[in-house]
C-alpha cells in the first residue's frame, strides 16, 4: 500500500529531513485544504505541499501553458492563448507579471495563493539546501529549509512539449514574462535547481505560493 507523504514524516523514515511543524504559523490550508508550508524565508513566503492538480505531494499534478487557465492536449504556439498576435503580455503593454486572472493558481485556490515570481523562486533556492529524494517511486528534489528544517517536495515531472511527464527533470512555471516568447522557470534535475528561459507556450507543472 502507497503511503501518504505525512506518513512518512510521521515515521521519520528519513530522520529530520523530513522534519515538518504542526503549528498553524507554519502549516495553513487554503479553500481546497491544500497546506502552505513555511520554510522561514526572508519575505515570509509560503509554498504549496503540492502541485496544482494533484492530491499528494508527489503526484505531478496537471500541466499549463504560461497564462492559460485549463490543462489541454497540446501544448504549441498554434493553440497557445497569448500568441504572437495576443493583445496582451506584449511590447505594447509592457506586462512583465501574469495579471489574477490569468493566474490558474490564483483562480485554483480562489485568490488564496499564486503562481510564484522569479525571484521568490530564486529566494527558494537561496534559503534551501536539495537533495534527490523518491516518494512512493516517484522521483523528485526536496528542498529543506536553512532556517526551520520544513521542507517541500517538487517531482520531476517533466513538462508538455515534446516529452510527456518524466522521472528525471521537470520545469516549473513562474509567474514571470522574460519576453513576447519566453518565460523565466525553474528547472529541476538530478544534477540541478536552477532558473532558465523557455517557449511560454510550454506545458508545465505548476506550484502556488501564498504571501
Amino acid at each position: 500500500m502507497l503511503k501518504k507523504f505525512s506518513e512518512f514524516i510521521e515515521e521519520g523514515m528519513w530522520g529530520s529531513v523530513l522534519r515538518r511543524s504542526n503549528t498553524s504559523e507554519e502549516r495553513r490550508e487554503d479553500k481546497d485544504n491544500t497546506q502552505y508550508i513555511d520554510l522561514g524565508l526572508p519575505s515570509g513566503t509560503l509554498w504549496a505541499e503540492r502541485n496544482i492538480g494533484a492530491a499528494e505531494p508527489e503526484e505531478y499534478g496537471d500541466f499549463y501553458a504560461w497564462g492559460e487557465t485549463e490543462p489541454k492536449e497540446e501544448y504549441t504556439w498554434y493553440n497557445y492563448k497569448w500568441g504572437e498576435k495576443s493583445t496582451k503580455y506584449n511590447d505594447k503593454d509592457g506586462k512583465t507579471v501574469l495579471e489574477p486572472e490569468d493566474d490558474v493558481v490564483y483562480l485554483k485556490t480562489k485568490g488564496v495563493a499564486h503562481i510564484p515570481t522569479i525571484e521568490q523562486i530564486q529566494e527558494l533556492l537561496d534559503n534551501t539546501t536539495s537533495k534527490n529524494q523518491t516518494i512512493n517511486g516517484v522521483v523528485g528534489r526536496l528542498y529543506k529549509s536553512k532556517v526551520n528544517g520544513n521542507n517541500i517536495f517538487l517531482p520531476f515531472a517533466g513538462d508538455c512539449d515534446y516529452y510527456m511527464g518524466g522521472n528525471l527533470w521537470s520545469n516549473y512555471c513562474s509567474s514571470s514574462n522574460f519576453d513576447k516568447r519566453n518565460i523565466n522557470y525553474l528547472y529541476i534535475s538530478r544534477n540541478t535547481s536552477d532558473i532558465f528561459t523557455t517557449n511560454r507556450c510550454d506545458g508545465f507543472s505548476v506550484r502556488g505560493v501564498k504571501n
